[in-house]
């Protein structure tokens, strides 16, 4: 008996019903706020947990004439440390449906810590993984994606365990050095805007358990200086000043997790020159200044630093506006497949969406086909736009 099964609680299988499909935009990493659908009918569900890290497995029943096309493994996006993941929102079901509908078992583990669980998501996936095929067989084409943190999740999946996959479909997902991302896109955005409205982000290090930004002292703030509001929402690329209090008020819980996740603050702005803020001096002058935890750095450089070392195909797929993840953060994953050799493996596409993770059904039901086409028969996608 494995460690696995010593460990995990007994399970449980129902048979549930098909509600209709809605197509509807897929909002954000946390899912669309809607009243959860029941499973859909011809399926067979297994709920469980495997170190602590619940899981749900979906296959169609009764199977397809030959069983199973495959298996289809799905990473999940940051969920706020306090709060349970929840497998029955609406946008789980949609998602399910698009793999369900070839003929794919379908499994997702929540997993065992929430936060940026970057180690936790790749270790408790793979037992999952392991654990299916323990239980129900291999299977001939095994895939691994998913949305936002999940998009990173996968990525060091697939690059981690090339042999266990077919091909790799991170989403909406930060691809570039978590170090970097994190400390340009979370960090860097609360300390420009402490130094340019000053009295609202407060601190950016030793935040205590509960800490938060609130977003009405956000907007009244932007209120108060529409002008500046406007140049620091262009200066991020934000749609305008609406997206930064909502932006921001989750970065700031980003930032206090992952201090307290790595033991201290993995950021380090002392030799940044921050520039295009309009009086660039003065910002600099007054800016908070932080050193970073030597063993907090090294935290965030493990989990995650990506190697560009892909054996599989792997097919991005990206809006064309994200407030949360620059769609440049995808081509700097690109640049280290080149240096790697292996750019010929990967492939980047967009959508015309405007929001995180904002791909619609149809969007991403092609990107599959085109990754199951890449896969089977060595036709690579072209970049460009998924429509």
């Amino acid at each position: 008996m494995t460690q696995f099964e010593r460990r995990r609680r007994p399970r449980r299988i129902a048979k549930l019903g098909l509600p209709a499909l809605l197509l509807l935009p897929l909002l954000s990493a946390g899912g669309v706020n809607a009243q959860p659908p029941a499973a859909p009918t011809g399926t067979r569900v297994e709920t469980g947990e495997i170190n602590g890290a619940p899981f749900r497995i979906e296959l169609p029943d009764p199977l397809p004439t030959g069983g199973l096309a495959g298996l289809v493994i799905y990473c999940h996006g940051y969920q706020v440390a306090s709060t349970p993941y929840r497998f029955d929102l609406l946008r789980g079901a949609v998602i399910r449906q698009l793999f369900l509908k070839r003929g794919f078992a379908f499994a997702e583990s929540a997993y065992s810590r929430q936060g940026w669980a970057i180690k936790e998501g790749v270790e408790d996936t793979e037992a999952l993984r392991r654990y299916f095929v323990r239980t129900y067989g291999e299977v001939r084409e095994t895939y691994v994606l998913g949305h936002s943190m999940g998009g990173v999740i996968t990525l060091a999946t697939i690059e981690r365990y090339p042999e266990a996959y077919q091909g790799a479909l991170p989403m909406c997902g930060p691809l570039n050095a978590s170090l970097n991302g994190l400390q340009e896109r979370v960090f860097d955005m609360l300390a420009t805007f402490d130094a340019l409205f000053p009295g609202v982000v407060g601190p950016l290090t030793g935040l205590a358990v509960g800490a938060k930004l609130e977003g009405d002292r956000v907007k009244a703030a932007l209120d108060a200086a529409p002008e500046r509001a406007a140049s620091y929402a262009a200066r991020y690329s934000l749609a305008g000043p609406g997206e930064i209090p909502g932006v921001l008020t989750f970065f700031y819980e980003i930032n206090r997790e992952l201090q307290a996740r790595a033991g201290g603050n993995p950021f380090d702005n002392r030799q940044t020159i921050y520039d295009g803020f309009g009086d660039d001096l003065s910002l600099n002058r007054t800016i908070q200044r932080v050193a970073a935890d030597p063993r907090a750095r090294d935290y965030l450089r493990q989990y995650h630093l990506p190697t560009g070392m892909i054996a599989r195909p792997v097919l991005s797929l990206h809006t064309i506006h994200d407030p949360l993840i620059p769609g440049r953060y995808i081509s700097d994953y690109a640049a280290i497949t080149r240096l790697t050799g292996r750019q010929d493996l990967f492939t980047a596409k967009f959508t015309a969406g405007r929001g995180h993770c904002a791909f619609t059904p149809p969007q991403m039901d092609k990107a599959f086909d085109e990754l199951l086409r890449w896969a089977r028969e060595g036709v690579r996608p072209e970049p460009g736009e998924v429509r």
